[in-house]
């Protein structure tokens, strides 16, 4: 539009309302259908969540009703096609609206929202729904309302969601069910002392053992930085986990991540993409647990090859080009730790769990959790301080297992390089 048009509508703007008079409008003057219009067209946009919650959950709760209902009245008979189809056709539907939910519950407020309407008793149910799609689906929306935020943890905890989410992530489900079932248990332990009782109570450390050992990469590394951060925050745990049949071979293997097919140890690495170089991290996130705790540190000092993959990929690292080499910084950071401390001349000395419980308290304390700060094992005046557990990524140093709890000895005395005793953490969507 050129500068004389634009001239002209300030001109008749400045015309039929200067502001030196009253509004020239009369409400009498407007066409009722224009304005009929005007209203559904402004409310096509504007979507209230509450009620559309409210629907999705009633429309979930009543087809998986008759779901289960059509499935005990139909099991003596003979399959019909058309009913498959109908059948097929109600799955979509009911994959579509969990996945509209779970955009709506990524807002703090409506994963609080989702208790208030009863809705966690039917993605409960949706946990052990016969279509694979439903389940993982599920998943993810538990996950979504529990990351971060300790009254959902609490509530979903209490509706009984931890056996069905360990159900979801034995070795006969999907892989993608497992996934997302690992996701939400992450979810559900992280930074909430009773969800973690409960996992450990329920035998869940031998189903995150077993999951980090799986064949699929997607998996092993949601099981690995569950399984880091569960270590960090009670080190006995790493005894049990090292004498789970065969779980060091899996995490050193894990390591030759993007290596060329068939290359010996006397190759040279290559470090691969930076989604080989987290699934390194989140198998170092692991070994570094182990190796910083005595009872295991012999095992994983003494595990076939590990010392060989280090040193092949610290050399691998070295000869990145600087773009690359920034990118995947952390992994060689990790990496160089978990060599020191394996060339150690003895094991290291405990340390002290991490502890990063954040009660419903002062969850709400904080406002909903806008934002609060953490400490983990605060330290005496005189001594250093470790990090805190991660949140859930891929790298180990995003799990705190990387920190100043795996370093050596010596390093962890200088008082130069004490790590802070407190880090920020934002709480609320994930």
């Amino acid at each position: 539009m050129s500068l004389p048009q634009w001239k002209g509508l300030w001109d008749w703007s400045l015309k039929h309302a200067d502001g030196t008079g009253g509004s020239r409008f009369r409400p009498e003057d407007v066409d009722p259908e224009k304005m009929k219009w005007l209203d559904a067209a402004l409310k096509s946009y504007m979507v209230d969540f509450g009620a559309r919650m409210r629907d999705i959950k009633t429309r979930l709760a009543s087809d998986t009703a008759a779901a289960a209902a059509a499935a005990g009245a139909g099991k003596d008979q003979a399959p019909d096609a058309d009913g498959e189809a109908g059948e097929d056709a109600e799955v979509e539907e009911k994959e579509r609206l969990l996945e509209e939910l779970m955009d709506i519950v990524g807002s703090i407020d409506y994963a609080r929202d989702l208790h208030k309407i009863g809705g966690v008793p039917v993605l409960l149910e949706l946990l052990e729904a016969p279509a694979p799609g439903l389940r993982w689906r599920a998943a993810e929306v538990v996950a979504t309302c529990v990351a971060n935020n300790p009254p959902v943890q609490e509530w979903f905890l209490e509706g009984g969601v931890l056996p069905r989410l360990l159900a979801l992530a034995q070795p006969t489900q999907p892989a993608t069910c497992r996934t997302k079932a690992l996701l939400a248990i992450s979810g559900l332990i992280r930074h909430f002392a009773p969800g973690l009782a409960a996992l450990r109570a329920a035998g869940g450390l031998p189903v995150v053992v077993e999951a980090a050992k799986a064949a699929d990469r997607r998996v092993a590394r949601k099981a690995m930085t569950t399984l880091t951060y569960m270590l960090s925050q009670r080190q006995s745990d790493c005894d049990a986990a090292v004498t789970a049949d065969g779980v060091l071979p899996p995490l050193v293997a894990a390591l030759a991540a993007g290596a060329a097919a068939g290359s010996g140890e006397e190759e040279a690495e290559e470090p691969g993409s930076q989604e080989d170089s987290d699934f390194r991290q989140a198998a170092l996130g692991v070994l570094l647990q182990l190796a910083a705790y005595p009872g295991t540190w012999a095992a994983v000092r003494d595990a076939p090859g590990l010392r060989a993959r280090l040193t092949a990929l610290e050399a691998a690292h070295l000869a990145l080009p600087p773009d690359t080499a920034e990118a995947q910084a952390e992994e060689l950071a990790a990496l160089r730790r978990l060599a020191a401390l394996v060339a150690a001349p003895a094991a290291p000395p405990l340390r002290p769990d991490a502890s990063d419980h954040v009660s419903v308290a002062e969850f709400e304390a904080a406002a909903g959790g806008e934002e609060m700060t953490i400490s983990v094992n605060p330290p005496p005046p005189a001594a250093g301080a470790g990090g805190r557990g991660g949140d859930g990524g891929a790298g180990a140093a995003d799990q705190g297992a990387a920190g100043g709890q795996g370093a050596p000895a010596a390093a962890a005395a200088a008082p130069a390089v004490a790590a802070p005793a407190a880090a920020p953490l934002l709480l609320g969507p994930p």
